[in-house]
């Protein structure tokens, strides 16, 4: 899954988290990036991301580890690329490959409504955990003015839980599992 989404650039065509670089390597400038969908085949030469306001070129891939080794055009040196070091990159919401129905970017989902098949409104989805074996979504429930702030509703993504996404409403309709509530 591809991380947070930066709408206040360009509300058309917004930016999206894809990593982070970890840190330099080498000394003509390349770096080491976590890549936050876990494919670290997702660069290619010729490409781009933005990191802090600026668009750097792609014009070298690798792997290290679990980490994708790049070199971009503007960074030819170790100093230079140490200047990148903890800074996140991004690149266009419309450049990333479409998913399969019932997959989904963790953009496209956080802040929607979450709502029960039996029409009971949880909350907001806000956050999403990735567990390893399943993730876990963090749910907001809605704040009743004057009533004590509700605990986050945690609900686990298995099988059947996600009935539907409905993006241009922004309601996610699951069915909860039992003991949540």
């Amino acid at each position: 899954m591809t991380g947070s989404i930066d709408r206040s650039e360009n509300s058309e065509n917004p930016l999206v988290t894809i990593g982070r670089v970890r840190r330099p390597t080498g000394i003509k400038g390349a770096v080491l990036v976590e890549v936050y969908s876990g494919n670290t085949d997702r660069f290619a030469v010729g490409g781009s991301v933005i990191a802090e306001g600026t668009e750097y070129k792609i014009t070298g891939t690798g792997k290290s580890g679990d980490s994708a080794k790049l070199t971009f055009a503007s960074i030819d040196s170790i100093e230079k690329a140490g200047e990148l070091r903890g800074v996140e990159l991004f690149v266009p919401a419309d450049s990333l490959p479409d998913n399969p129905d019932g997959v989904y970017y963790h953009y496209e989902i956080l802040g929607v409504s979450v709502v029960t098949t039996y029409g009971r409104e949880l909350g907001t989805l806000n956050e999403i955990l990735e567990t390893g074996s399943n993730d876990v979504f963090i749910v907001a429930p809605k704040r009743i003015e004057g009533e004590k702030k509700p605990a986050e509703l945690l609900i686990p993504v298995l099988d059947g839980v996600i009935v539907s996404v409905d993006k241009e409403t922004a309601i996610m309709t699951i069915d909860l599992p039992e003991g949540i509530l």
